[in-house]
């Protein structure tokens, strides 16, 4: 006759130490991100790197770009099995091992935390190509309805000003606008991009510790995050400082402020998608979205 009692102490002890395995790596890999956000947030290429993949990936979160770039520095663009599956592609049966461990939301929604997962770069992939993304050329029938979408983004209004020497600037102290309407189409959409940022930033003057200094790198971060994601070429942040404006931030402090620049960006792009490419954005809302972290 089995002896029940051992059986149960003997299941109740695996898994009690499979629970400790797998919080042990949880720590590790929560240790990882704050490590990555430190660096990518101390270094000036590296924080363009972090850039770079974060724009390519605008729906992946802050932490799971970070943790993706600090174990695959060569990535470009990422997703779960799942979404690749939807996409037509598939991980290929080499590369499955080969994954950045990141924290993924339960596939039951009924389930809370976040679970260790794997993001696979495209290049790890196999299968249908990939749709060109949305792209605005310079004279192109859609750069119009985009400047316009952009501009409804603005919590401030608007006035021409063809004797400035730049594309744009947002003025703090009249809380507006400036726009030189001589620039090109894409001068004006990169500039209008930053300003708004900045606009946003100020928030009309209720954020009493808005500094235009202070603010600038990540003005023309979400400027560099928008653009990238329409296909506008925009040069990437000047980010000579990036450790100056981070002193002192804990990792935590960190992820929050490029998560905002982060949703900033995201947020003004899918105003634009929605008015410029409806088909595109209802085809993304009827799938499954790519795990937010």
């Amino acid at each position: 006759m089995a002896d029940i009692r051992n059986l149960i102490e003997k299941k109740t002890a695996e898994k009690e130490a499979m629970q400790e395995v797998r919080q042990v790596e949880r720590d590790n890999l929560s240790q990882l991100r704050s490590a990555a956000l430190e660096t990518y947030t101390s270094s000036p290429e590296m924080y363009q790197d972090y850039l770079r993949l974060q724009g390519a990936n605008i729906q992946c979160s802050v932490g799971n770009v970070a943790l993706t770039l600090a174990q695959m520095p060569e990535a470009t663009q990422v997703g779960t099995r799942e979404y690749w599956h939807e996409q037509g592609r598939f991980v290929k049966e080499e590369e499955m091992q080969k994954g950045a461990t990141v924290f993924l939301p339960p596939r039951d929604p009924r389930r809370r935390g976040y679970f260790m997962g794997n993001y696979y770069d495209v290049s790890q992939t196999t299968g249908k190509p990939l749709k060109a993304p949305s792209k605005l050329e310079e004279n192109g029938p859609k750069m119009e309805a985009a400047l316009e979408s952009l501009m409804g983004t603005s919590p401030v209004g608007f006035q021409s000003n063809p004797d400035m020497d730049c594309p744009a600037y947002y003025d703090s102290e009249n809380v507006v606008i400036s726009i030189n309407p001589d620039r090109s189409n894409t001068e004006v959409f990169v500039g209008l991009a930053e300003e708004i940022a900045h606009a946003r930033a100020h928030n009309r003057g209720r954020n009493t510790n808005y500094n235009r200094e202070e603010f600038d790198l990540d003005a023309q971060s979400v400027a560099y995050l928008l653009c990238q994601r329409f296909g506008i070429d925009c040069p990437l942040p000047d980010a000579s400082h990036v450790a100056e404006v981070y002193e002192g931030y804990e990792a935590s402090d960190r992820e929050s402020v490029l998560d905002e620049i982060r949703k900033k960006a995201r947020d003004m792009g899918n105003t634009i998608e929605r008015a410029v490419f409806p088909r595109q954005q209802e085809q993304k809302h009827s799938r499954v979205s790519q795990p937010a972290r």
